[in-house]
């Protein structure tokens, strides 16, 4: 069970580390319009949606990778004053609701996206760029998501040194 958690752990900070990689690109795309619009008055139709789009993927394949580290928005203030022992089963218990939340998240997702691949689903604008990838993406995002919260669960109670630990908010 633990080599299955860790290969979880290390694939969720794979993809979260290679999602990172996308603010290079936006930034690129950025400074490029911002030398198109004020240095030869030319501004572009297509770097808002792209950034968006760069944008979209960042934050949807980040997800896993931010519940393996703990950074995602919670309240410590309930958790500082019980035990270790209470601490995880209110982490658990939040991560129960997760997993729910979750499945009905990929669910949607994933039908959203079974129905824009067929037809290479675009924007509704000028541009109109492809958006069927980043819709593609939502349910793989809600999958990485959905085994962490699983593989943070089993850590709580098989290997609870490498758990979230509420204190810190990161992983140990």
């Amino acid at each position: 069970m633990r080599q299955l958690c860790d290969a979880i752990d290390r694939l969720n900070e794979w993809v979260g580390r290679l999602a990172a990689l996308l603010i290079l690109p936006s930034l690129l795309i950025t400074m490029i319009e911002v030398v198109a619009r004020y240095a030869f008055n030319s501004p572009t139709v297509w770097v808002n949606e792209s950034v968006q789009i760069l944008f979209g993927f960042y934050f949807l394949l980040g997800g896993g990778y931010t519940l393996l580290h703990g950074g995602h928005v919670r309240v410590d203030l309930l958790l500082l004053g019980l035990k270790p022992r209470a601490r995880r089963r209110a982490d658990v218990i939040g991560l129960v609701v997760t997993i729910f939340y979750l499945a009905v998240l990929l669910w949607f997702t994933g039908d959203q996206a079974l129905d824009a691949i067929p037809s290479r689903e675009r924007a509704e604008s000028p541009w109109a760029p492809y958006i069927f990838p980043v819709l593609t993406a939502a349910p793989v995002a809600a999958a990485l998501m959905l085994l962490q919260a699983v593989s943070l669960i089993v850590r709580a109670y098989v290997d609870p040194a490498h758990a979230v630990k509420p204190d810190s908010g990161v992983a140990g």
